[in-house]
């Protein structure tokens, strides 16, 4: 009888206890469920590639990021989503672990998505690196390899901003990014000088102030047909073509809207400034080049050959390396990626340099209007920035497209508060969500 009344007199004491975890069953803020959306009926290239992610709460909120499909099967796609959300809490928080993927490097501490709440996920700090967190405002260091994987981080960000309900005023100046090469019967080839006319001149008249060539695959296969190294040095026949439909371009845009081209990939230092030349002779305003961090000492040396402006750091992924293109003074507008840079935060401060240093910011956005959106925000009302590049933003502006409320420009500056996916148009599939069974035990 006695053993019975302290176990009697000890219940309050164990409810107590377990306060905070009953608390944490029932708080609905809780994300349980990430869903991956696809456009049912896609109109268009844009269409077909955008994914929308949608983290649900306990309490029935939502909140959608998005990001482009980058080539991989769906089945690989939707694993590397599925490990982005949840992948660390498997992983039991390790240190200084090398994944069990090839294409990711090792990192420090993560925070898993599925269970947390938006607030704590954005601002998670680590025990051993105060301060840096590994899905946040702050960026999380060099986790994705690979084309397109970068995209997957601003779409989580976007979606949990959106769970936040951070919705505020926007103005900063867009720059829609086109490639020169289009793909027809599963080849690629080079654009012809009308189409570009015809393409520039679209955006000319839906009201952009700027417009983004993005050297492609095309080039990359002529290349390799010619046993070359792609697309490290172009032979001149090759400039000549490229050469074409930058002029073509410029005339098409007028003295109303800015040309600038970039290079998907590093060039060399002599690719580099001979495609700078070329571009200065058509009075071509910027020249984007992501190239590598070991050649920055080159690309400084390279600059003093030409006058115009020049972009760098497209595939850099920490503040460090944009303060040592700076130092050699690699470039004068600063290109950062917004999901290899590590999210709106690092892109504010990759401002922050551009800002010291007397120089412009003009980061990329591997995503759809939403996360464009996010990463507009996140730079709005700041002088240091030049534009926001992505592709396809001309979409996002339908009124009949799959966005219920669409984005809205004035005078080349995106200037939406918010902005709202057709959930009718969208297919769902499952990704994630709280495992019951290990709560239980």
């Amino acid at each position: 009888m006695r053993w019975v009344q302290l176990a009697i007199m000890m219940l309050p004491a164990l409810s107590i206890l377990n306060l905070p975890e009953a608390l944490a069953e029932s708080n609905p803020d809780e994300i349980v469920v990430a869903d991956l959306l696809t456009v049912k009926e896609p109109r268009s290239e844009a269409e077909s590639r955008l994914r929308v992610i949608c983290l649900t709460t306990r309490g029935g909120s939502t909140g959608y990021g998005d990001y482009l499909d980058y080539g991989l099967p769906a089945e690989n796609a939707d694993e590397a989503l599925a490990r982005l959300v949840n992948r660390y809490a498997e992983q039991g928080h390790k240190q200084n672990i090398f994944l069990t993927d090839p294409s990711m490097r090792a990192v420090g501490s993560g925070h898993t998505v599925i269970g947390q709440t938006a607030n704590d996920v954005l601002h998670a700090k680590t025990r051993e690196w105060p301060g840096r967190a590994m899905y946040h405002r702050e960026g999380f260091a060099p986790m994705w390899q690979g084309p397109g994987k970068s995209g997957l981080v601003i779409a989580l960000q976007a979606a949990l901003i959106d769970l936040t309900e951070e919705n505020g005023p926007c103005r900063v100046r867009l720059c829609p990014s086109i490639s020169i090469d289009r793909e027809e019967d599963g080849k690629r080839r080079l654009c012809t000088p009308e189409e570009m006319q015809q393409t520039v001149a679209s955006l000319k008249q839906a009201g952009f102030t700027a417009v983004r060539l993005e050297l492609a695959d095309a080039l990359d296969d002529e290349m390799k047909a010619r046993g070359e190294c792609a697309p490290y040095r172009y032979p001149q026949e090759v400039l000549s073509q490229i050469s074409q439909l930058v002029l073509t371009s410029k005339k098409a845009a007028g003295t109303e809207m800015d040309v600038t081209v970039a290079a998907n990939l590093n060039l060399s230092t002599d690719g580099m400034t001979y495609l700078a030349l070329h571009c200065q002779r058509n009075k071509v305003t910027l020249l984007e080049n992501p190239m590598a961090l070991r050649h920055l000492i080159e690309q400084g040396e390279a600059r003093k050959e030409f006058s115009q402006p020049l972009g760098f750091g497209g595939d850099y992924h920490a503040i460090e390396d944009f303060a040592q293109g700076i130092k050699n003074q690699a470039g004068t507008v600063l290109a950062p990626d917004a999901g290899r840079i590590g999210g709106v935060t690092m892109l504010a401060l990759t401002a922050d340099l551009a800002k010291d240093a007397k120089l412009k910011v003009a980061p990329v956005v591997q995503g759809g209007p939403l996360s464009l959106l996010a990463v507009a925000r996140s730079l709005s009302g700041r002088d240091e920035v030049l534009w926001v590049t992505s592709p396809y933003q001309e979409q996002w502006f339908k009124d009949d497209g799959v966005l219920r409320i669409p984005l809205r420009m004035k005078q080349g500056f995106l200037v939406s508060e918010s902005c709202e996916i057709d959930e009718t148009k969208f297919q769902v599939k499952p990704i994630a969500q709280v495992d019951t069974k290990s709560k239980e035990k």
